[in-house]
C-alpha cells in the first residue's frame, strides 16, 4: 500500500494518505506534508531532532488537523522537517488523543510554506478493504 498521494487542487496542497491504523494514516499524512515542503538538499542530516507531542480533540478528523497544525508550528519555529512518527492514538472519555515522539532533521529552508492544515474537504474514513483513507487540504 502506498503511503500518500498528492491530489489536484486549484490553489492549495491536497494530500490523500493511507494506513492500516489510525497511527499509520496520521504518520503518512504528516510524511506527505513534509515531503512536499522540504528540499532534500536543504535537510541537515547531521542535526537530528526529537520532540514529544500530545494533541487532544473531540473528533478523530479534528485530531488529524490539530496534529498536523502542531507539526506545522513546530517545524516553522524550529526549522525542522519530521519524517518519523511514533504515535499512539486513543480515546479517553469524550476526547481523542494523539501522543508520541516525532523525529526529523533541521533544515536550511523550505521550498513551500504551509500556513495551516484546514477543515476544507477534510475526510477520514475506512475504505472497502478496511484501511483508513484521509484527505487534507493545506493552505499554502
Amino acid at each position: 500500500m502506498k503511503k500518500y498521494e498528492n491530489l489536484e487542487h486549484t490553489a492549495d496542497l491536497k494530500i490523500r494518505a493511507f494506513g492500516k491504523t489510525k497511527e499509520e494514516v496520521f504518520a503518512n499524512m504528516a510524511l506527505g506534508m513534509f515531503e512536499n515542503i522540504s528540499e532534500p538538499k536543504a535537510i541537515l542530516k547531521d542535526q537530528p531532532v526529537e520532540i514529544e507531542i500530545k494533541v487532544k480533540a473531540n473528533e478523530l478528523p479534528e485530531l488529524l488537523v490539530d496534529f498536523l497544525n502542531q507539526l506545522v508550528y513546530l517545524s516553522d519555529v524550529n526549522n525542522v522537517v519530521y519524517n518519523n512518527f511514533d504515535l499512539a492514538i486513543f480515546k479517553i472519555d469524550k476526547h481523542w488523543i494523539a501522543e508520541g515522539v516525532v523525529k526529523g532533521f533541521k533544515v536550511k529552508g523550505f521550498k513551500l510554506e504551509i500556513k495551516a492544515a484546514t477543515y476544507n474537504e477534510l475526510k477520514l474514513e475506512e475504505n472497502q478493504e478496511g484501511n483508513l483513507v484521509a484527505e487534507v487540504v493545506f493552505d499554502i
